[in-house]
């Protein structure tokens, strides 16, 4: 019973980890900040590999947490996760695959849409310039690592089910 409960929580945990581990800035240079996109890979990853465990109220908080961390514009992380899980759990869904290579497809072009919305809607209200180079560089960071992301946590989610048995 203890153990169910702290294996049910630890994906929490290591979401609001990610958070604020992608807040912490690595500085590659004197200049520019890289900042992957460690909570959006590890979300994605989660929700692509389990949809039914995630709960639209959680996806909403924690997307309004890192929106709150992040700065400007807060619901827009939530409203792509929660496209997202919709989109999964619907019974023709057009992102569910089994094929990696899908998956990582779909990955890409809502991480796209994800950075491209995010970064026009600052720019539109808030004004906010930003570097092209930097969020590129983020943007394929984060393409690279997502096969790493991914595979935890199906192994994570094998191993889970394996011990719930």
């Amino acid at each position: 019973m203890i153990l169910g409960f702290f294996l049910r929580i630890i994906p929490y945990f290591l979401l609001i980890l990610f958070i604020f581990f992608e807040f912490a800035p690595a500085y590659f240079s004197e200049k520019e900040i890289i900042k992957p996109y460690f909570t959006f890979m590890f979300l994605y990853a989660l929700i692509n590999n389990d949809s039914e465990r995630f709960r639209p109220f959680w996806i909403l908080l924690v997307g309004l947490f890192y929106d709150f961390l992040d700065g400007d514009v807060i619901g827009i992380t939530s409203l792509f996760f929660l496209i997202t899980l919709h989109l999964l759990r619907r019974k023709h869904s057009t992102i569910i695959s089994v094929d990696f290579r899908i998956i990582w497809t779909n990955f890409i072009l809502i991480l796209f849409a994800y950075i491209f919305v995010n970064k026009f809607v600052k720019f539109i209200f808030f004004d906010v310039s930003f570097e092209l180079k930097r969020i590129t560089l983020s943007f394929f960071i984060s393409i690279i690592l997502f096969p790493l992301f991914n595979s935890i946590v199906r192994k994570f989610k094998n191993r889970l089910s394996y011990i719930n048995e």
